[in-house]
Protein backbone atom coordinates (compact mmCIF):
# COMPACT_ATOMS: atom_id res chain seq x y z
CA UNK A 1 0.00 0.00 0.00
CA UNK A 2 1.91 3.39 -1.30
CA UNK A 3 1.31 6.55 0.71
CA UNK A 4 1.10 9.94 -0.90
CA UNK A 5 3.47 11.94 -0.72
CA UNK A 6 3.45 15.20 0.74
CA UNK A 7 4.09 18.60 -1.60
CA UNK A 8 7.36 20.22 -0.44
CA UNK A 9 7.13 24.02 -0.18
CA UNK A 10 9.36 26.06 -2.75
CA UNK A 11 11.33 28.72 -2.51
CA UNK A 12 9.09 30.85 -4.40
CA UNK A 13 6.34 30.21 -2.10
CA UNK A 14 7.94 30.96 1.10
CA UNK A 15 9.23 34.32 -0.81
CA UNK A 16 5.83 35.41 -1.85
CA UNK A 17 4.55 35.17 1.52
CA UNK A 18 7.34 36.61 3.48
CA UNK A 19 6.81 40.55 2.81
CA UNK A 20 2.59 40.03 3.62
CA UNK A 21 3.09 40.73 7.49
CA UNK A 22 4.96 44.76 6.57
CA UNK A 23 2.16 45.13 4.09
CA UNK A 24 -0.81 43.96 6.17
CA UNK A 25 0.51 45.84 9.44
CA UNK A 26 0.75 49.10 7.31
CA UNK A 27 -3.30 48.26 6.01
CA UNK A 28 -4.58 47.66 9.69
CA UNK A 29 -2.96 50.61 10.90
CA UNK A 30 -4.68 52.48 8.20
CA UNK A 31 -8.09 51.29 8.34
CA UNK A 32 -7.82 51.56 12.52
CA UNK A 33 -6.80 55.50 12.02
CA UNK A 34 -9.42 55.64 9.92
CA UNK A 35 -11.66 54.38 11.84
CA UNK A 36 -10.21 56.65 15.03
CA UNK A 37 -10.90 59.54 12.51
CA UNK A 38 -14.61 58.82 11.67
CA UNK A 39 -15.15 58.66 15.78
CA UNK A 40 -13.79 62.32 15.59
CA UNK A 41 -17.13 63.90 15.29
CA UNK A 42 -15.85 67.70 15.32
CA UNK A 43 -13.25 67.23 13.20
CA UNK A 44 -16.15 65.45 10.57
CA UNK A 45 -18.28 67.96 10.80
CA UNK A 46 -15.31 70.61 10.04
CA UNK A 47 -13.64 68.89 7.86
CA UNK A 48 -15.91 67.29 5.45
CA UNK A 49 -19.65 68.25 6.04
CA UNK A 50 -19.25 71.67 6.64
CA UNK A 51 -17.42 72.33 3.09
CA UNK A 52 -19.45 69.58 1.31
CA UNK A 53 -22.71 71.60 2.44
CA UNK A 54 -21.43 75.42 1.25
CA UNK A 55 -20.67 73.53 -2.29
CA UNK A 56 -23.99 71.92 -2.38
CA UNK A 57 -25.53 75.64 -1.45
CA UNK A 58 -23.05 77.84 -3.65
CA UNK A 59 -24.30 74.86 -6.74
CA UNK A 60 -27.85 75.73 -6.00
CA UNK A 61 -28.04 79.54 -6.16
CA UNK A 62 -28.18 80.67 -10.05
CA UNK A 63 -26.85 84.07 -8.72
CA UNK A 64 -23.29 82.03 -7.44
CA UNK A 65 -22.65 80.90 -10.96
CA UNK A 66 -22.86 83.93 -12.85
CA UNK A 67 -19.16 85.76 -13.38
CA UNK A 68 -18.24 88.98 -11.77
CA UNK A 69 -16.27 91.97 -12.61
CA UNK A 70 -15.42 92.34 -8.84
CA UNK A 71 -14.46 88.83 -8.64
CA UNK A 72 -11.79 89.22 -11.91
CA UNK A 73 -14.18 87.59 -14.50
CA UNK A 74 -14.90 84.69 -11.83
CA UNK A 75 -17.71 83.28 -10.43
CA UNK A 76 -18.38 83.05 -6.56
CA UNK A 77 -19.14 79.41 -7.05
CA UNK A 78 -15.98 79.16 -9.07
CA UNK A 79 -13.84 81.26 -6.39
CA UNK A 80 -14.68 78.99 -3.28
CA UNK A 81 -14.52 75.97 -4.82
CA UNK A 82 -10.53 76.09 -4.62
CA UNK A 83 -10.96 77.48 -1.17
CA UNK A 84 -13.47 74.50 -0.29
CA UNK A 85 -11.05 72.33 -0.85
CA UNK A 86 -8.01 73.45 0.57
CA UNK A 87 -10.21 74.09 3.65
CA UNK A 88 -10.53 70.74 4.04
CA UNK A 89 -6.64 69.44 3.21
CA UNK A 90 -5.32 72.40 5.50
CA UNK A 91 -7.64 71.27 8.12
CA UNK A 92 -6.70 67.35 8.06
CA UNK A 93 -2.83 67.81 7.55
CA UNK A 94 -1.74 71.37 8.96
CA UNK A 95 -4.35 71.35 12.22
CA UNK A 96 -5.16 67.40 12.70
CA UNK A 97 -2.44 65.33 11.88
CA UNK A 98 0.29 67.40 14.62
CA UNK A 99 -2.67 67.18 17.43
CA UNK A 100 -2.52 63.26 16.32
CA UNK A 101 0.72 62.17 16.50
CA UNK A 102 1.82 64.80 19.31
CA UNK A 103 -1.28 63.21 21.79
CA UNK A 104 0.51 59.59 20.59
CA UNK A 105 3.98 60.91 21.96
CA UNK A 106 2.61 62.48 25.34
CA UNK A 107 0.85 58.74 25.90
CA UNK A 108 3.65 57.13 24.84
CA UNK A 109 2.09 55.20 22.09
CA UNK A 110 5.22 55.99 20.07
CA UNK A 111 7.77 54.63 22.22
CA UNK A 112 5.49 51.21 23.11
CA UNK A 113 5.98 50.69 19.14
CA UNK A 114 9.54 50.67 18.79
CA UNK A 115 9.87 47.57 20.78
CA UNK A 116 7.25 45.64 18.51
CA UNK A 117 7.90 44.58 15.46
CA UNK A 118 5.55 47.52 13.86
CA UNK A 119 7.40 50.78 13.53
CA UNK A 120 6.56 54.23 14.43
CA UNK A 121 7.23 54.95 10.83
CA UNK A 122 4.31 52.90 9.96
CA UNK A 123 1.79 54.32 12.06
CA UNK A 124 3.32 57.76 10.87
CA UNK A 125 2.52 56.53 7.10
CA UNK A 126 -0.97 55.65 7.95
CA UNK A 127 -2.19 58.52 9.66
CA UNK A 128 -0.99 60.52 6.92
CA UNK A 129 -2.30 57.96 4.31
CA UNK A 130 -5.59 58.22 5.90
CA UNK A 131 -5.91 62.21 6.05
CA UNK A 132 -5.12 62.20 3.09
CA UNK A 133 -7.57 59.73 1.74
CA UNK A 134 -10.18 61.76 3.43
CA UNK A 135 -9.09 64.90 1.75
CA UNK A 136 -9.38 63.67 -1.94
CA UNK A 137 -12.30 61.93 -1.81
CA UNK A 138 -14.02 65.20 0.05
CA UNK A 139 -12.57 67.00 -3.18
CA UNK A 140 -13.55 64.63 -5.57
CA UNK A 141 -17.39 65.02 -4.57
CA UNK A 142 -16.97 68.79 -3.88
CA UNK A 143 -15.98 69.31 -8.09
CA UNK A 144 -18.83 66.36 -8.50
CA UNK A 145 -21.51 67.46 -6.78
CA UNK A 146 -22.07 71.05 -8.72
CA UNK A 147 -21.37 69.15 -12.02
CA UNK A 148 -24.47 66.59 -11.09
CA UNK A 149 -26.45 69.82 -9.97
CA UNK A 150 -25.99 71.48 -13.53
CA UNK A 151 -22.75 74.00 -13.13
CA UNK A 152 -20.08 73.12 -15.68
CA UNK A 153 -17.15 71.20 -14.66
CA UNK A 154 -13.55 72.33 -14.55
CA UNK A 155 -11.97 72.95 -18.18
CA UNK A 156 -8.57 71.15 -17.23
CA UNK A 157 -9.86 68.29 -14.78
CA UNK A 158 -6.35 66.30 -14.98
CA UNK A 159 -5.27 69.79 -13.86
CA UNK A 160 -7.39 70.52 -10.93
CA UNK A 161 -6.32 66.64 -9.60
CA UNK A 162 -2.65 67.47 -10.15
CA UNK A 163 -2.45 70.79 -8.35
CA UNK A 164 -4.99 68.96 -5.49
CA UNK A 165 -2.54 66.15 -5.21
CA UNK A 166 0.55 68.30 -4.94
CA UNK A 167 -1.46 70.78 -2.29
CA UNK A 168 -1.95 67.73 -0.30
CA UNK A 169 1.56 66.95 -0.21
CA UNK A 170 2.45 70.69 0.85
CA UNK A 171 0.10 70.39 3.40
CA UNK A 172 1.29 67.12 4.64
CA UNK A 173 4.56 68.19 4.67
CA UNK A 174 3.73 71.64 6.53
CA UNK A 175 2.07 69.24 9.30
CA UNK A 176 4.71 66.74 9.62
CA UNK A 177 6.63 69.51 10.21
CA UNK A 178 4.59 70.98 12.84
CA UNK A 179 4.39 67.83 14.61
CA UNK A 180 8.16 66.82 14.66
CA UNK A 181 8.67 70.44 16.37
CA UNK A 182 5.24 70.85 18.65
CA UNK A 183 6.32 69.07 22.30
CA UNK A 184 2.72 68.74 23.53
CA UNK A 185 -0.69 68.40 21.76
CA UNK A 186 -1.80 71.92 23.00
CA UNK A 187 1.16 73.34 21.18
CA UNK A 188 0.61 71.67 18.42
CA UNK A 189 -3.24 72.01 17.98
CA UNK A 190 -2.12 76.06 18.45
CA UNK A 191 0.41 75.98 16.08
CA UNK A 192 -1.87 74.42 13.86
CA UNK A 193 -4.73 76.38 13.87
CA UNK A 194 -2.62 79.68 13.12
CA UNK A 195 -1.05 78.14 10.59
CA UNK A 196 -4.39 76.63 8.91
CA UNK A 197 -5.94 79.96 9.32
CA UNK A 198 -2.95 81.73 7.26
CA UNK A 199 -3.24 79.42 4.58
CA UNK A 200 -6.96 80.33 4.52
CA UNK A 201 -6.21 83.88 4.06
CA UNK A 202 -3.85 83.57 1.24
CA UNK A 203 -6.42 80.97 -0.83
CA UNK A 204 -8.82 83.64 -0.47
CA UNK A 205 -11.62 82.52 1.99
CA UNK A 206 -12.28 85.85 3.09
CA UNK A 207 -10.99 87.94 1.09
CA UNK A 208 -10.91 86.86 -2.98
CA UNK A 209 -7.51 86.59 -4.62
CA UNK A 210 -8.69 88.69 -7.36
CA UNK A 211 -8.96 91.70 -5.38
CA UNK A 212 -5.83 91.30 -3.36
CA UNK A 213 -3.15 94.42 -3.81
CA UNK A 214 -0.58 93.75 -5.69
CA UNK A 215 1.92 93.05 -2.82
CA UNK A 216 -0.13 90.62 -1.16
CA UNK A 217 -0.59 89.11 -4.65
CA UNK A 218 3.14 88.20 -4.71
CA UNK A 219 3.41 87.27 -1.35
CA UNK A 220 0.20 84.56 -2.21
CA UNK A 221 1.49 83.48 -4.92
CA UNK A 222 4.71 82.18 -2.54
CA UNK A 223 2.72 80.47 -0.36
CA UNK A 224 1.09 76.80 -1.08
CA UNK A 225 -2.42 77.69 -0.45
CA UNK A 226 -1.93 80.66 -2.36
CA UNK A 227 -0.27 78.92 -5.13
CA UNK A 228 -2.50 76.11 -5.22
CA UNK A 229 -5.76 78.60 -5.09
CA UNK A 230 -4.40 80.36 -8.10
CA UNK A 231 -3.68 76.99 -9.95
CA UNK A 232 -7.08 75.42 -9.38
CA UNK A 233 -8.90 78.37 -10.99
CA UNK A 234 -6.94 78.09 -13.95
CA UNK A 235 -7.59 74.65 -14.37
CA UNK A 236 -11.35 75.88 -13.89
CA UNK A 237 -10.52 77.88 -17.58
CA UNK A 238 -8.83 75.11 -18.84
CA UNK A 239 -5.11 75.65 -18.39
CA UNK A 240 -2.64 74.31 -16.77
CA UNK A 241 -0.41 75.27 -13.98
CA UNK A 242 2.58 77.80 -14.58
CA UNK A 243 5.71 76.74 -13.53
CA UNK A 244 6.12 79.06 -11.17
CA UNK A 245 3.24 77.49 -8.99
CA UNK A 246 4.49 74.23 -9.45
CA UNK A 247 8.01 75.42 -8.33
CA UNK A 248 6.27 76.81 -5.36
CA UNK A 249 4.17 73.87 -4.76
CA UNK A 250 7.06 70.99 -4.64
CA UNK A 251 9.22 73.65 -2.89
CA UNK A 252 6.34 73.62 0.36
CA UNK A 253 6.79 69.82 -0.18
CA UNK A 254 10.35 69.19 0.10
CA UNK A 255 11.68 71.47 2.40
CA UNK A 256 9.30 71.08 5.23
CA UNK A 257 9.56 67.40 4.62
CA UNK A 258 13.45 67.16 4.61
CA UNK A 259 13.40 69.83 8.20
CA UNK A 260 10.72 67.24 9.66
CA UNK A 261 12.31 63.95 9.03
CA UNK A 262 15.94 65.57 10.56
CA UNK A 263 13.56 66.80 13.54
CA UNK A 264 11.01 64.32 14.02
CA UNK A 265 11.09 62.63 17.40
CA UNK A 266 9.40 59.26 18.16
CA UNK A 267 9.78 60.06 21.86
Amino acid sequence: MTSTPSTPSTPSATARVAPQPRRSALGAMTANESRLLLREPGLVVWAVLIPVVADVVLALVPATRTASADLGGWSFSQVYLPVLVLFTASLLTVQGMPTILAQYRTDGVLKRLRTTPVSPAVLLGAVMISLGAVTLVVAVAMVAIPTVLGNPPPGNVLAFALVTVLSLGAFLSIGGLVSALATNPRMATGVGTVLTFVLWFFAGMWVPRSVFPELLARIADLTPSGAASGAMLDALHGSWPSLAQLAVLLAWTVVPAAVAARAFRWE
